[in-house]
């Protein structure tokens, strides 16, 4: 589990942030990640929280992305399914921390066709 995405960032969160050490690695994950889930196997979700984007911007390069339709349903859902890195989602703005998903997203034109080109 120690191995998963997700827990790597937290605990590279953790060495670099004192206010983070109090918490456990699993508890800073929920913090980082908006909607992280966790099995006996599996961690999954790279949806940032506020906090999460905050910290990690300070930390990678991030590429930014206007969203048409705003937040709905079905880009919610075909993201948390298939990104492999990262991601800040606004209403207005999805943010990406892969260089890979940022050149697919220019070559969309738009988030609504990359979230297309996903499923």
């Amino acid at each position: 589990m120690k191995d998963t995405l997700q827990f790597k960032i937290a605990s590279k969160m953790q060495q670099k942030y004192d206010t983070l050490r109090k918490y456990k690695t699993k508890d800073v994950c929920f913090m980082l990640f908006k909607n992280f889930q966790i099995s006996q196997t599996t961690a999954t979700g790279l949806r940032l929280t506020k906090l999460g984007n905050s910290l990690l911007k300070t930390e990678y390069d991030h590429y930014k992305f206007p969203t048409e339709e705003g937040l709905h349903k079905n880009l919610l859902l075909t993201l948390h399914s298939n990104m492999k890195w990262p991601y800040f989602l606004e209403k207005k703005q999805l943010i990406v921390y892969s260089e890979d998903d940022a050149l697919w997203l220019k070559m969309f034109g738009s988030v609504e066709k990359f979230a297309k080109g996903l499923e």
